[in-house]
């Protein structure tokens, strides 16, 4: 999983910068080695010597990486950790990353489409969902991912539950 993405060099003292996935939790955190590469295709761990959160950036120093030469090897990489790896989230909190793929069905069970990507808006995410095909919907449909929209997310099922607020979907040609 991603926690940080597109390293970019910063200085010459081997620092690099990158920008956070948006989680709410500092997946960095008592956390001595990290991979570095790209989700899905070959990685390598490196020790993770210092770090700084500045908003949803994230500045970096391995070890053994003391130079901007050194480090130009790693630009346009991203940061990763294995799932086990993850910090448990409070109840009711979800990864993003869990969210994606998972079937948008209303309370009566009708199925509206998947969850391609989460949209973060500065308040409420927005779920970008793709309609099914042969729905009317010609376009994705955005959802806010409030809880009195999405009133149950159950991953193991691969399921989320909404009751939209009336004509919502309407909007969509749902």
């Amino acid at each position: 999983m991603a926690v940080a993405t597109g390293l970019k060099l910063r200085g010459a003292g081997g620092r690099l910068t990158a920008r956070l996935v948006p989680s709410g939790v500092d997946q960095l955190r008592d956390r001595d080695q990290v991979l570095v590469g790209r989700a899905g295709g070959a990685t390598r761990s490196l020790s993770l010597e210092q770090y700084s959160i500045y908003g949803n950036r994230v500045v970096l120093k391995f070890r053994g990486v003391d130079d901007a030469a050194a480090a130009s090897g790693l630009v346009g990489q991203d940061i990763l950790i294995p799932c086990n790896g993850l910090v448990d989230l409070p109840e009711g909190s979800y990864y993003i990353f869990r969210l994606v793929g998972l079937t948008v069905r209303t309370r009566d069970g009708r199925e509206i489409g998947k969850v391609r990507e989460v949209v973060q808006t500065g308040g409420t995410p927005l779920l970008a969902i793709e309609p099914l095909p042969g729905t009317k919907a010609q376009e994705e449909i955005l959802l806010p991912a409030a809880r009195s929209i999405c009133t149950a997310i159950d991953v193991a099922a691969g399921s989320i539950t909404i009751e939209p607020p009336e004509g919502l979907l309407e909007l969509y040609g749902i």
